[in-house]
């Protein structure tokens, strides 16, 4: 638990990585600004929801009933659930102790360029 927090606070301090962490937290608030508007749910309410959403855990315990608050709730999985996966992933590697994965690209060309010679 303590090995993870610190690899979270590393991981902020990355300023490569602060952006994607910024953009979490941005997903959070307005997800539940939004859930608290248009539901009528408490701010906790709506940060817990907002939360068990992107993690594509559903318990079930609250359901959007309006329309908007359903087409909400597929944009808001399909854009959120993916930055918060590889946001988890930077901090799981940071954890581990892993170097960042930041040049996939280049290395994947430089791969298949040698892998042809």
């Amino acid at each position: 638990m303590i090995k993870g927090l610190i690899a979270l606070i590393r991981t902020v301090r990355d300023p490569e990585l602060r952006g994607l962490a910024l953009l979490v937290l941005i997903l959070f608030g307005f997800g539940t600004i939004f859930y608290s508007l248009v539901e009528g749910w408490g701010v906790l309410d709506s940060l817990y929801f907002s939360v068990m959403t992107l993690l594509t855990v559903g318990y079930g315990d609250l359901v959007p009933t309006t329309d908007a608050s359903k087409a909400f709730t597929i944009l808001y999985v399909l854009v959120g659930a993916g930055i918060l996966v590889g946001f988890i992933t930077l901090v799981a590697r940071e954890a581990m102790g892993l170097p960042p994965d930041r040049d996939d690209a280049s290395r994947g060309a430089s791969a298949g360029a040698s892998s042809r010679e």
